[in-house]
């Protein structure tokens, strides 16, 4: 059997041990795999895997670069390998934590959790292009996902949707899966205002009558129980409390661990709004934009202004919510206040004359 042999040294972090290493370009081609996110089963969205698609044309670029006189990858290639493909392990004897790292030389031995464009153009590097490796040993699923979302979510661009996707491996509580969460169960519970109607991914071909992405959604959400996400993950990872604050309706909920009454809220305030408006929450001529990113971030403004003020009992406890659109209802069917782009254009202009106009009629003011 032949073995790749890595010098490496130990490194202790809060998540547990890794190893910084050295490796022949070449040899990482040859062994790395990654698992991309994926989707399982149609009937009822399921994704699996954790990395975003490979972009060809990034790679080419990439090994085009590889060929030029001072190419260079500073920055380390992330890996996750199991223990089963580790053949054994050699003191250096040169100082504490250096090791040298005995691999089976197979494919799929080392799954990439960051650096998947960057090590699928290996095969165009000389054969003495060494790249720096950061190896964690034995992670489970929802570590990888949590390691690779966190990289690109602050570091990186990266598919917002995809982001809030790989929030829901995650095993500790925070915003974001929170946000995922509900997006995820308003999706897929049929009744739901929102079934079949969030692209979960964010693609624009993920399912042609899905007209809000999940990124959209989320942040929308979030905007009723937190004003600083990253904060709030951090604080719940150390184990400590978080801060109530004034101008987030739900925050009580969410620090208090009660997710689901937050969805019960947002369920049955959108249920009411597609109840009024169904033609223009279900319009499948794509000319309203109730059901779409304006319309959306419009509501979540009125919900939250409701919310804050002193009928907030009315959304809490679903009480005369659907009588109050209903008495409005009809204003929203003229030529100047149909939901369509000639009346509320994309941007926050549009969503703030949405919000505007419906607390105003709705005696939120």
């Amino acid at each position: 059997m032949s073995v790749i042999e890595i010098p490496v040294i130990r490194a202790r972090q809060n998540i547990g041990e890794l190893y910084v290493g050295v490796m022949n370009a070449r040899d990482l081609f040859d062994i790395a795999e990654v698992d991309r996110i994926r989707l399982e089963s149609l009937k009822v969205p399921k994704y699996a895997g954790f990395q975003r698609a490979l972009v060809e044309e990034r790679v080419e670029d990439i090994r085009d670069y590889l060929n030029t006189p001072r190419s260079t990858f500073p920055n380390a290639i992330i890996l996750s390998i199991d223990s089963e493909h580790i053949v054994g392990w050699g003191d250096n004897s040169n100082g504490e934590g250096v090791t040298t790292l005995k691999l089976q030389r197979e494919p799929g031995v080392a799954t990439i959790i960051d650096g998947q464009h960057r090590a699928a153009a290996l095969d165009g590097a000389s054969k003495d292009f060494q790249v720096v490796v950061s190896i964690f040993i034995d992670l489970e699923m929802r570590q990888k996902a949590e390691i690779f979302a966190k990289i690109n979510s602050t570091q990186k661009a990266v598919n917002p949707s995809i982001a809030f996707q790989l929030f829901g491996y995650a095993e500790d509580r925070s915003p974001q899966r929170t946000a995922h969460e509900i997006a995820e169960t308003l999706n897929t519970t049929e009744g739901s205002p929102f079934y079949t109607r969030l692209r979960m991914l964010g693609s624009k071909g993920d399912w042609a009558l899905r007209t809000l992405s999940q990124a959209t959604f989320a942040k929308g959400l979030m905007r009723l129980y937190t004003r600083d996400p990253l904060r709030d993950e951090n604080r719940l990872l150390r184990g400590e409390e978080l801060e109530d604050y004034a101008n987030y309706p739900l925050r009580q909920y969410f620090v208090a661990g009660e997710d689901r009454r937050i969805l019960e809220i947002v369920w049955k305030f959108f249920f009411h709004v597609a109840q009024t408006w169904p033609d223009q929450w279900f319009d499948e001529t794509a000319q309203s934009i109730l059901p779409k990113t304006t319309g959306f971030l419009g509501l979540i403004e009125v919900l939250r202004k409701w919310l804050l003020g002193p009928r907030r009992e009315d959304v809490i406890r679903d009480r005369g919510i659907r009588e109050a659109f209903h008495r409005v209802k009809e204003r929203y069917t003229t030529r100047d206040r149909a939901f369509v782009r000639d009346n509320y254009p994309p941007g926050q202009s549009g969503v703030q004359k949405l919000r505007d106009v419906l607390v105003e009629d709705l005696d939120l003011a």
